[in-house]
């Protein structure tokens, strides 16, 4: 597999890795288990990097099913994951879908290393329920998955307790697709923010951007969202089929359609 992945340690036992195609995953690493949050493209040997930084025992959790969260998650034995999200997962890891991984990466200028074939017909992975309010026991640092449903009806987030640090995928960032068909409405997305913001956590990392936010950052999200109307929105001229429509105020851009507006 790819082996052209970076590893930066963010904070004592917190590791942020990024893939080929610049989606950024997380790993927690307490004085017992670890826990990995989001498994991006599967491109790369997940489970090799992960024995790089740790051999403690791993629980690997998706923020939501998106083609660049759990496409790596067929390399292991089982995934947490919210199951609102597990048919768009299932949708999502599918042949099809991963031969226009396969597509993007050469357009991207990246040489797969592997067997296309076998890669392509990999298989879905074993999915376990996960319910917002659990907590898992990493020994010395906890990790509450947080509800964050609005990007897609099951999105996540993992609140590190002791840390004071959120990390979620596409649940909040500021540049959020909130016009697909797995999106609540942008009403609902705004709620859940507001919500969030109350929770203890001083910086929350995500996704797409490989720098830490701070709560002020999720104040122009609610903000934006807020602030959203149709005909203050431009064009949006990706996946055009489904009409989206982008708001932006300053550096934070919202992208909507009519459904999620109304």
């Amino acid at each position: 597999m790819l082996k052209n992945y970076t590893i930066s340690e963010l904070d004592s036992g917190l590791y942020q890795i990024k893939d080929p195609m610049d989606v950024l995953m997380y790993l927690v690493v307490g004085e017992k288990k670890a826990l990995l949050f989001d498994t991006g493209y599967g491109i790369i040997d997940l489970p090799a990097v992960v024995k790089s930084i740790t051999d403690k025992p791993l629980t690997v959790v998706l923020g939501h099913g998106h083609i660049d969260h759990a496409n790596g998650a067929y390399q292991f034995d089982e995934v947490y994951l919210r199951e609102p999200d597990y048919e768009l997962c299932n949708e999502h890891t599918s042949p099809e879908i991963r031969s226009s991984i396969i597509e993007r990466m050469k357009e991207a200028g990246i040489t797969p290393d592997f067997d296309e074939g076998k890669w392509i017909n990999s298989g879905k992975c074993n999915l376990k329920p996960l319910e917002p309010g659990t907590v898992f026991d990493l020994g010395g640092i906890n990790v509450e998955i947080v509800d964050m449903a609005g990007h897609t009806g099951g999105s996540i987030g993992i609140l590190l307790r002791e840390k004071r640090i959120l990390i979620d995928s596409d649940s909040a960032n500021s540049h959020c697709w909130m016009f697909m068909p797995q999106s609540l409405s942008v009403r609902a997305y705004a709620a859940m923010l507001e919500r969030v913001m109350e929770m203890d956590f001083d910086v929350f990392y995500v996704a797409h951007q490989d720098y830490a936010h701070t709560k002020k950052d999720m104040e122009k999200f609610i903000k934006v969202a807020k602030n959203v109307t149709l005909d203050k929105c431009k064009p949006y001229d990706n996946w055009v089929d489904l009409k989206p429509l982008v708001y932006t105020e300053g550096d934070v851009s919202i992208v909507v359609n009519e459904r999620t507006l109304a």
